[in-house]
């Protein structure tokens, strides 16, 4: 059997052009949204995500409401051709992010690309008795910590879960990773010498990346920065990786 290779994506600025998160509710409850960037927050992220979506829901706001906010967002410049070449090198792909299974599943059937997406590790979705979408943490929090030293959120350790996935659908040839916030940092250590690491630019990741030499070189893939994905495509057409990956 082909040994397959794996892409790794992040999806918040990472394979879309946008904070899922923040597009929904600065366009649903922008009054919310501005007092967020203004007050100390005392709430855990996707605790928070949660409470906004009932009480909009609560207000009248509906499940086709908030679907159509995401139907609006765009995938980052050439996603969709680095997305369809993955597919033709057979390579698996896997979307590792923050987020929530609604929002992601519903931006990438917007985009028309749900089909070419093999997994979805998130935090997971769900319709409530009251017919209201809410939103629960991967790891929740009344279980076990991950106790990652790196700068993981509490709700998910990136790098436990790839090293889960690999373990389960492995073992990969090789493996690329796009990503742009620090979350993003512990899968890389995952990584390889023979492994690909991308890095948006402009990016929390890049910023203390080029800033903190000793923190990148911990990384032991070959980093690219990029700002769209046609830098990530003709990367990979310069390598070994081509046509596996």
């Amino acid at each position: 059997m082909t040994v397959q290779d794996l892409a790794v994506f992040d999806f918040d600025w990472s394979l879309i052009e946008a904070d899922s998160d923040q597009t929904v509710m600065q366009t649903l409850c922008p009054e919310k949204w501005a007092s967020w960037k203004t007050t100390p927050r005392k709430t855990q992220w996707t605790d928070l995500i949660d409470q906004t979506l009932v009480e909009l829901q609560e207000e009248g706001k509906t499940k086709d409401d908030i679907e159509k906010v995401l139907q609006t967002v765009r995938l980052v410049p050439s996603a969709l051709e680095l997305l369809k070449t993955l597919s033709a090198s057979n390579t698996r792909v896997l979307i590792l992010s923050d987020a929530n299974t609604f929002f992601i599943d519903v931006i990438l059937r917007a985009n028309g690309v749900r089909d070419l997406v093999s997994d979805i590790i998130t935090n997971p979705a769900y319709i409530d008795d009251q017919g209201r979408v809410r939103v629960n943490r991967l790891l929740l929090a009344s279980a076990p910590p991950h106790n990652c030293p790196n700068t993981c959120t509490v709700n998910i350790c990136k790098g436990q879960e790839l090293d889960r996935y690999v373990a389960t659908h492995g073992p990969f040839r090789r493996i690329m990773y796009v990503g742009d916030g620090m979350n993003d940092y512990c899968p890389g250590l995952r990584l390889k010498h023979t492994d690909l690491y991308f890095v948006r630019n402009g990016k929390a990741l890049a910023r203390r990346m080029t800033a903190n030499p000793e923190f990148a070189t911990r990384v032991l893939a070959q980093v690219t920065y990029w700002k769209d994905h046609a830098v990530i495509v003709e990367s990979l057409t310069k390598t070994t990786v081509t046509p596996s990956l």
